[in-house]
């Protein structure tokens, strides 16, 4: 049976726009190889191969058609990685002005590091309180990045030789227990996740110090992977993930209902005389 001349064109056509359609999305998001991303083992991002961040990967693969090819490795592996382009994304990563140099940093969350200590330690109210412990030592996740307020004090205390580092949770919270360090910069979930006994972990306390709003977790696009234009698209695309309510049900389906919304809220505060109304 022939075929009507304008059904024979569009037979013709439709492979051709759907290759078109392809390499516009390629040429979009630069993804016209797979891309590399990097995971951290993290209670709140990624642990047992689930996560807040291999869901957010997922769904933008479901956006954007792109592939990616996932491992999981040291947060300071994966920075120095991200500076190289040996790695092109990485996940949950805190802005600084030299990882500002080579990538480009899309906000998809927000936490509120906080102080976990022993609770013979006293009234521990602050980092300052912590700093005029005789000899306290403070355990930090290596390459982590927990915000100006917070590394200021750090840059202090390791001047002085009491930061110690440590390549995960699992070693720094084992280093705590055994008391090879007095205290913890973490989260709630990280706690709970590294200390699975309820009886331990109720020989600490989880002390908020930081005086402002939270600090934003972003995605990283490596510079030498990615073009500006490129990046402008993923930054548009984490807007629509924000109003269309897909990071709240990430974020509610991988944490308890009080902490996702904490996850979600900046902590910036606006009322009718700040904005000068």
């Amino acid at each position: 049976m022939a075929l009507h001349p304008r059904l024979r064109i569009s037979l013709v056509l439709a492979p051709a726009a759907w290759l078109c359609a392809e390499a516009l999305a390629e040429d979009r998001y630069g993804c016209e190889q797979p891309i590399s991303v990097a995971y951290t083992r993290n209670v709140v991002f990624f642990h047992d191969d689930v996560g807040i961040d291999p869901d957010l990967i997922a769904e933008l693969g479901k956006r954007t058609g792109c592939r990616f090819e996932t491992s999981v490795r040291p947060r300071d592996e994966v920075w120095r990685r991200l500076e190289s382009g040996e790695l092109q994304m990485g996940t949950s990563g805190v802005a600084t002005p030299q990882r500002r140099a080579y990538t480009y940093l899309l906000p998809y969350l927000y936490m509120r590091n906080k102080l976990i200590v022993r609770n013979d330690l006293g009234d521990m109210n602050g980092l300052d309180a912590f700093h005029d412990m005789p000899g306290a030592r403070l355990g930090v996740i290596a390459g982590y990045r927990h915000g100006a307020y917070i590394d200021g004090m750090l840059r202090i205390l390791k001047a002085e030789g009491r930061v110690v580092e440590y390549q995960d949770d699992t070693t720094r919270f084992s280093a705590l227990l055994n008391g090879d360090v007095e205290g913890v910069i973490g989260h709630e979930m990280n706690l709970e996740g590294a200390v699975s006994d309820r009886r331990q972990r109720e020989r600490f306390r989880v002390v908020d110090v930081m005086p402002g709003p939270a600090t934003p977790h972003n995605l990283m696009l490596s510079r030498k992977r990615f073009t500006p234009a490129q990046s402008a698209e993923w930054m548009r695309l984490m807007e629509v993930l924000w109003l269309d309510g897909s990071l709240a049900r990430i974020m509610r389906n991988n944490a308890p209902p009080p902490v996702a919304e904490g996850l979600l809220d900046s902590g910036y505060r606006y009322s009718s005389t700040d904005r000068g109304w």
